[in-house]
């Protein structure tokens, strides 16, 4: 594609070129001085010092860059140099902002370890026409990067102690509430926290062990009772004594006992629990009150003094004071047993509900921990913090250091005439490969048969290549072919022939010019006007050359007329005579030369009685071709001034005669007229074997819907290569044929001819002396 159109590329290659040298040559020049700006670690080591600064060097190199660069104290700049005073009258301060941040560049210096990428030093620059100043802007953004880093720093310091000791206070708060909540918790749930689970089980067994003993006691009591019970039956029945009655202690003695054995039990219990232990409580209760029933049965005894002086069986009365002893003894012994089943269950409830003051207790101490985890952290880092801050203070911590200052530039940063330069030949490469690739695609034309055959799957009957590869690279020898035959004159030595091939300009079938595309004929200025200059003998192909299959009858392109007319033969079958009608769906397509072909094979190769017609009224070109007049032809019959064999003309000794278009009319002539061809082809359909119509195109008149009906075989023309696929496709549509024409590709290029087709019978040609007439 690129190579069909490579004056189009080249153009383009050029231009692109041509402009970088401009722009190199017409942008302004701009001066950028540079200046490189060391980042040094702090003086005193971070084992000893840890650093508070979050962000590292390149996090806070960029929010220094910010505001560096911000409008504010780039408006300073401007206005301390005098920067652009002509840019801020006309455009404003916002503008001139813009631009020096363009103009202004920070690159960091730094090397990979660990994955990541450590800056060392960092280097910032600025770009203006005037070197001085540039060197002034870029010491002057040197100097504010250096004291943006220190206040950034100081800052983050001052922010981070600020914010620490807020979280201490607010942890500290928050480590007393959690101590004033486990305070609490223990004073509500005591005898029940985990730690006193063992002396709880511990009383519960002594409770039990007492519980028993009251019991078997009270058992004892029962019998007893039940024996002295029956001694008072006994003795109130016969007056006699049951022997062996036992003699039972006083009341007052029993009373002694159980005093003494609670203060022993209170004893054991104050030597391991403090005084409000319950058990405590209660055992001093119980003691107060064996005290004062002891006191009641002193009073009792004196009134029982007082009542001896009565008349009573002494034996009788001993026997009901011991009965009441014992009933006293027993209803003491049940209501302490009473009040043990109740600090049993007591106890037992508390034991229950260990485990869960347990985990309620757990969690309150888990929480404490970590509270007082966190607050040993802050405290710690508000040591660090406090130290840092003075480090800072004291500017032993990292800090920006100009390692270069900011230099005099000698030569401009701008225009970058490499970069430049390389931006135009890429430019230019894709511009000249691009083009004619986008072209083509855009415009899609027929290059070979298989794309005719694809697309719309009709009968070709011949691929014809390129005219001039049967005459040689130049025309010079088909020139000296034309005034051996007396034809032509001699070309001068120093005028040659001029022929453009494609795709420098698009030429039809018989060496015109043809009508070429926009982008085309912007191209072909400059060779038109150089064309126009030049004498006319050497301007165009001559019109007798286009007869190929005359002057090259051996050659490739004269071979595949000769596949063409065979085909046509086989396809006469038993019809005595054939009408072809030979056209094309625009102008510039050859159709015309083919005709002409077609026409001289068949008559000289094959001795058929052949008859052309030049039915092209418009543009007719038949009669150059075959070297006869326009007059008498085809109009004068349409017209009535003359008869059909006047206006045939034979060539020579071979059975071909010529139809040309005759004497031009003033006025277009009437479809109603061009009818009357029908009854002129039925005349002559005796006389010839085939009638050859060099019909119009179909697309621009409407010549051709008229006289497609006329035909038996329509052949249609395809410049390859330069007809575009979408009309023909609209050509064939449009004509609405019975049945399917057949394609003559035409002008087929030389790399896309099969090899089998690329070389000619030239040696026979040699032998001949003369052109055949």
């Amino acid at each position: 594609m690129v190579l069909r159109k490579k004056w189009m590329a080249l153009g383009l290659f050029v231009s692109a070129i041509a402009i970088a040298g401009i722009l190199c040559i017409v942008l302004p020049k701009a001066y950028r001085s540079s200046a490189l700006i060391l980042v040094e670690d702090q003086k005193i080591p971070e084992n000893y010092v840890q650093g508070i600064v979050g962000a590292n060097v390149e996090e806070r190199l960029t929010m220094i860059q910010q505001q560096v660069m911000s409008r504010t104290v780039l408006s300073q700049v401007a206005e301390e140099f005098k920067l652009y005073q002509d840019d801020i009258r006309s455009d404003g301060m916002e503008t001139v902002v813009e631009r020096m941040r363009k103009d202004i560049k920070v690159g960091t210096v730094g090397t990979f370890s660990g994955g990541r990428r450590s800056v060392e030093a960092f280097n910032i620059s600025f770009s203006h026409e005037n070197p001085v100043l540039a060197m002034k802007v870029t010491a002057k953004l040197a100097a504010q990067f250096i004291e943006q880093n220190l206040k950034v720093r100081e800052q983050l310091v001052e922010g981070a102690s600020q914010f620490i000791e807020q979280e201490l206070n607010l942890a500290k708060t928050r480590l007393e509430s959690q101590e004033q909540a486990i305070s609490e918790f223990k004073s509500k749930y005591m005898g029940e926290l985990p730690g006193q689970m063992e002396a709880n089980l511990r009383s519960l067994d002594r409770l039990q062990s007492d519980r028993t003993a009251i019991s078997e006691a009270i058992h004892r009591l029962n019998d007893r009772l039940g024996m002295v019970e029956k001694a008072m039956k006994e003795y109130e029945a016969t007056g006699a004594t049951s022997p062996g009655l036992p003699v039972l202690e006083g009341r007052g003695d029993l009373m002694t006992v159980r005093l003494k054995e609670l203060e022993r039990n209170l004893a054991t219990l104050s030597a391991e629990y403090k005084e409000n232990y319950p058990d405590i409580i209660i055992t001093k209760q119980e003691i107060e009150s064996v005290k004062l029933q002891i006191a009641g049965e002193a009073k009792g005894g004196e009134a029982t003094e007082e009542s001896k002086k009565l008349p009573v069986d002494p034996y009788l009365r001993e026997l009901s004071k011991q009965r009441d002893e014992v009933k006293f003894d027993i209803a003491s012994l049940r209501q302490r047993e009473l009040r043990l089943a109740s600090q049993m269950k007591e106890t037992e409830g508390r034991v229950e509900r260990t485990p869960t003051r347990e985990q309620e207790l757990m969690i309150l101490l888990r929480d404490y921990t970590n509270l007082q985890e966190n607050y040993r952290t802050l405290l710690d880092k508000r040591l660090n913090a406090r130290v840092a801050e003075n480090l800072e203070k004291r500017q032993q911590g990292e800090q920006f250091r100009i390692v270069d200052p900011a230099n005099l530039p000698e030569k401009p940063d701008k225009p970058d005439i490499v970069r430049i330069m390389l931006l135009g030949l890429a430019i230019g490469c894709g511009l000249a490969v691009g083009a004619p690739i986008a072209l083509e695609q855009l415009q899609p034309a027929f290059r070979k048969s298989e794309d005719v055959e694809a697309l719309l799957g009709l009968p070709i009957l011949a691929s014809i290549p390129l005219f001039q590869t049967a005459f040689g690279a130049s025309a010079r020898s088909s020139m000296k072919l034309l005034a051996h035959a007396g034809k032509f004159p001699q070309p001068s030595p120093v005028a040659p022939l001029l022929y453009l091939p494609k795709p420098d300009a698009e030429r039809n079938g018989n060496g015109h010019m043809a009508e070429a595309p926009g982008i085309v004929k912007s191209w072909m200025r400059p060779w038109t006007k150089w064309k126009a200059s030049q004498p006319a003998a050497v301007q165009e192909f001559p019109l007798e050359l286009n007869l190929v299959s005359k002057w090259r009858p051996w050659s490739v392109v004269t071979e595949q007329f000769r596949v063409a007319a065979t085909r046509l033969t086989l396809m006469q079958g038993n019809r005595g005579s054939t009408v072809i009608i030979v056209t094309s769906a625009v102008k510039g397509e050859g159709k015309s030369a083919v005709a002409v072909n077609l026409a001289y094979v068949l008559a000289r190769d094959l001795g058929k009685s052949t008859l052309i017609i030049d039915a092209d009224l418009k543009r007719p070109v038949v009669h150059g071709y075959m070297g006869n007049t326009l007059a008498p032809g085809l109009q004068d019959v349409l017209a009535g001034s003359q008869s059909v064999d006047a206006c045939l003309h034979s060539q020579g000794d071979m059975p071909l005669w010529l139809m040309p278009s005759g004497t031009p009319a003033d006025q277009t002539i009437e479809l109603s007229k061009i009818n009357r061809l029908n009854d002129i082809i039925s005349q002559l359909r005796g006389r010839f074997d085939y009638i050859i119509l060099d019909a119009p195109p179909i697309l621009p008149l409407a010549d051709m819907h008229v006289l497609a009906s006329m035909g038996d075989i329509v052949t249609m023309v395809i410049r390859a290569g330069i007809t575009r696929q979408a009309v023909v496709q609209k050509a064939i549509a449009t004509l609405k044929l019975v049945s399917a024409p057949f394609i003559v590709l035409n002008g087929l290029e030389a790399e896309v001819v099969p090899y089998y087709m690329q070389e000619g019978y030239d040696y026979f040609a040699q032998k001949e002396q003369a052109p055949r007439a």
